[in-house]
């Protein structure tokens, strides 16, 4: 939905002349096809970040950021000047080796002052002074200021920003990245000409093995010119009706015994190395601690693939039950469909017991001990809050419009999904939050949750009923929706007089706010006057578990390296890998459900191996031509697909295709044949090819290590022709 949305208003407004859209990519696609109108930059994969920072240096070089805005400390001084936002530019930075709070942000109790707050250097006195209290502070500081304890050396977060991005020149950028510095500056041109009135987005460009430096940077540019919760500039999300909380009607977000999660994530991520077990004991024997077993990824967030590859090496510690649920990890984690990976997978003694809920027989589903059917996109409830293209306030409601088709199981005779089988074991377990009276509503009865109806239709009457309830349906949106008769579940599942209310939203699939409601004045109407931040704390002192060596703060140029530092073109040689291959997603293909349909699959049948008519000319291939692609690590056939749009050095591979399971293959449920349907597996799938990093070696494969990222793309590959 999100992804539609933002095309359909980027086309609107590239057509009525009222953007300009510059797209960085390797491989040209949808939205770079307006002659005149937009520009396309055929980058090199896994380079975007050299790209980002070469338009950084020009602008700081040119003195094109807002001054007067970035000096502004808090969000009162902003919004005094016509703004919406703040950053921590003026924020000064502890830079001292020999203090004990190096690459920390200065704070008040630093200098002798009450308080916790970040201090920046006034301008106006010329003297350090809280935050809070500086109407604008200095942009570029970099010296000693005096405190209790002595002198100490400091610097302002755009001083290091400013730094670590002049360690390269323009040319050396325009180098990096395979594009020219006049393209640069043509970008930073038009970027700094509109005031606020710009933005950025992104996303394949992100998974990359040095692609932190990239995402940093990139958000980073609007706040350059104050373009966060601008008309015309950058939005946050809009708000969202209260649903699966703690709403007018139903509270669905606390009950008696709720136990909060704690512990470390098996995915090693948001937590410090040097914080574990492993660490300790390695400094109480006098050993260097480092490396680890597998890197910790300190700013990593969600990764299921990392915490298939701890599962596997049973590290941090033993992963006794996976259960596995809207993911399929095996195709989807690149370099993870290996001979040497899926033996392992295939050992109980590393996961003794995978639980799959799945709508079909996917990569990772084949190796559970148990499968759950789980219900389709048409027969399931979901809240799907506001995302960021969307300032206006809005919760879309996904509900059943056909009965599930998946077999009636437990006492209540529901469905098998996987709300069903959640809500089955933990009442089975005597979980607290399920069963009989568990669900307080806003006039202190409890009600039960046995059902999937049980919680989703409460959800929607807190939406029906929050700020000013929602106009009863009529009766003839309840005929055109086929909302005359619902289950008796249903019914009982909310109070008699919600049911009108619930059906409105049900039958206007959510709840949303005008779309002419966007702004207040020149500011969007729902951003918060949020801080931007150009130095993080947190990441400078964090360190690279395998090395020891701290990361930096700030956004800084760096190749491709492996855990241990090393380069990747050091390790995978240009030479025997002239190509990087890059992933990207095809318009008439999904990551699942859309390849089911027989008229999709026959507009798009399969991908191809994309590459540049220029490079195809001069390795002898033709378009059409059958081909391997080789990797380091494995290998793949697929058909050539020679064109202009795809940069030089390139080969681009839409996701979605190249399945090896998926109801491709003929399955024995029951001792009942299920034939498969071999359209299923046509195309060839990137994720398999991904690089291994020999600096790591057990069970993993080759990702960033402070974010955990896995090498989607800039897969090193060579082409082996086959006719």
């Amino acid at each position: 939905m999100s992804f539609q949305t933002l095309a359909r208003k980027t086309v609107n407004a590239v057509n009525t002349n009222k953007m300009k859209l510059t797209m960085v990519d390797p491989v040209m696609q949808g939205g770079t096809d307006f002659p005149g109108k937009t520009n396309w930059i055929p980058i090199k994969p896994t380079s975007d970040g050299a790209f980002v920072l070469g338009i950084m240096h020009w602008i700081f070089e040119e003195g094109k950021f807002n001054a007067a805005f970035l000096e502004c400390s808090n969000d009162t001084a902003a919004k005094a000047i016509g703004f919406n936002s703040f950053t921590n530019a003026t924020n000064l930075v502890i830079v001292d080796d020999k203090h004990p709070n190096n690459r920390k942000f200065l704070r008040a109790t630093d200098i002798g002052l009450a308080g916790d707050s970040f201090i920046v250097m006034d301008k106006a006195t010329g003297k350090p002074m809280p935050a809070e209290e500086s109407k604008a502070g200095q942009l570029f500081v970099e010296g000693e200021i005096d405190t209790p304890n002595g002198s100490v050396k400091v610097a302002s977060s755009l001083y290091l920003l400013r730094r670590g991005v002049y360690l390269h020149s323009l040319e050396d950028y325009a180098k990096y990245s395979n594009t020219s510095k006049e393209q640069i500056i043509k970008v930073a041109t038009d970027f700094t000409s509109h005031g606020h009135k710009v933005a950025v987005d992104t996303l394949g460009g992100t998974t990359s093995v040095n692609g932190l430096a990239f995402t940093t940077a990139l958000w980073m540019l609007p706040a350059l010119v104050g373009a966060y919760n601008m008309k015309g500039g950058m939005g946050v999300n809009g708000p969202s009706y209260k649903a699966i909380a703690d709403g007018p009607r139903y509270d669905l977000s606390n009950f008696e015994g709720k136990v909060s999660p704690s512990g470390v994530k098996i995915s090693r991520e948001q937590f410090a190395y040097e914080k574990t077990t492993e660490y300790k004991n390695k400094v109480a024997a006098g050993l260097n601690p480092y490396p680890s077993k597998l890197p910790w990824h300190n700013v990593g967030m969600s990764l299921d693939g990392q915490a298939m590859f701890s599962a596997l090496n049973k590290y941090p510690y033993q992963c006794k039950v996976l259960i596995n649920c809207f993911a399929n990890p095996v195709y989807a984690t690149p370099g993870f469909y290996r001979d040497i990976i899926l033996k392992e997978l295939e050992k109980t003694s590393n996961i003794p017991l995978i639980i799959s809920i799945d709508v079909v027989m996917g990569e990772t589903t084949a190796y559970a001990d148990y499968i759950v059917p789980d219900v389709s996109v048409y027969e399931q409830w979901a809240m799907v809050p506001v995302r960021a293209n969307i300032n206006t306030k809005m919760t879309a409601v996904r509900w059943p419009v056909i009965e599930a088709m998946t077999p009636k199981a437990g006492n209540h005779k529901q469905p098998m999904s996987m709300e069903t089988y959640l809500i089955d074991v933990a009442k089975k377990l005597n979980m607290p939050g399920f069963g009989d009276n568990v669900i307080k509503d806003n006039d202190g009865k409890l009600w039960p949750l046995n059902t999937a109806e049980d919680f989703f239709l409460k959800a929607v009457a807190n939406i029906a009923y929050d700020e000013e309830p929602v106009k009863p349906i009529t009766a003839t949106e309840t005929k055109i929706t086929g909302l005359e008769q619902v289950p008796t579940h249903w019914t009982n599942a909310i109070r008699a007089e919600e049911m009108p209310l619930v059906k409105n939203v049900l039958a206007k699939g959510g709840r949303f706010e005008p779309d002419n409601n966007y702004h207040n004045g020149e500011f969007m109407r729902y951003g918060s006057a949020s801080r931007i931040c150009f130095y993080s704390e947190k990441l400078a002192t964090s360190k690279n578990s395998f090395t020891g060596k701290p990361y930096e703060g700030t956004p800084v140029w760096m190749p491709e390296l492996l855990a241990d530092g090393t380069t990747v073109d050091d390790t995978y040689s240009e030479q025997d890998y002239p190509f990087k291959a890059t992933s990207s997603k095809a318009k008439l293909r999904g990551v699942t459900m859309l390849s089911n349909s027989p008229t999709l699959q026959t507009l798009s049948n399969t991908n191809y191996i994309e590459i540049n008519i220029d490079d195809a000319e001069a390795y002898g291939l033709k378009d059409g031509q059958q081909v391997t692609l080789k990797t380091p690590t494995n290998q793949a056939n697929g058909i050539l697909k020679a064109r202009k749009g795809v940069a030089r050095g390139t080969l681009g591979i839409s996701f979605g295709y190249g399945k090896w399971e998926y109801g491709s293959k003929d399955v024995i449920i029951d001792g009942k044949l299920i034939a498969g349907d071999k359209n299923r597996s046509t195309g060839i799938a990137l994720n398999p090819l991904a690089l291994d990093d020999p600096s790591v070696g057990n069970i993993y494969s080759l990702s960033e290590v402070s974010s955990g990222t896995h090498n989607r793309n800039g897969v090193r590959v060579k082409i082996i022709p086959l006719t």
